[in-house]
């Protein structure tokens, strides 16, 4: 095992149709060599910007797109309101991604902070043998409890749900 960490953040834009992806930060220092991915989806110009692996970025912004942390965001909200979600399009690694969804009701899943029913939502990527699973729970307006990432048949990560604090 390396030491390091993997920190992602976003910065979203409340609007109709859900939350929007304003930005996203990727810091890997777990990664060899070490990954930076930092984009700006800008919806005025209708580009993504940015740097990925110190190389510069500059791409189309698809309509309703995403970065990996504001689609989980997407995800959560399309639950909480009822919508209908079949996929979406995740810009990563500097390009598009298409995802389709599958949505697996009654689902419990035992984390440190407790046990929890839950709403599975699988993922794949259209083009390669990776996949996501989110275990959304409605009694925490539908927060992952778990996620899975899995790749080529096999678990290569899992995050659990240790703490969970109610903004105001």
């Amino acid at each position: 095992l390396r030491r390091g960490e993997i920190r992602e953040t976003t910065n979203l834009a409340v609007a109709d149709s859900g939350p929007q992806p304003l930005d996203y930060l990727n810091v890997d220092t777990i990664a060899r060599p070490h990954r930076r991915a930092n984009y700006e989806f800008d919806a005025a110009s209708g580009r993504v910007t940015g740097e990925y692996k110190q190389r510069e970025v500059d791409e189309e912004l698809r309509a309703g797109g995403h970065n990996r942390i504001s689609a989980h965001v997407a995800i959560m909200h399309a639950l909480r309101s009822g919508q209908d979600i079949a996929g979406f399009s995740v810009f990563d690694r500097a390009r598009w991604r298409d995802f389709e969804l599958e949505i697996i009701p009654d689902q419990s899943v035992k984390t440190p902070y407790g046990t929890f029913e839950t709403v599975e939502i699988r993922y794949a990527s259209t083009e390669k043998d990776r996949s996501w699973s989110l275990h959304c729970a409605p009694d925490l307006n539908f927060a992952p409890v778990l996620i899975v990432f899995r790749e080529g048949g096999k678990t290569k990560s899992r995050a659990q749900l240790t703490d969970y604090r109610m903004g105001t």
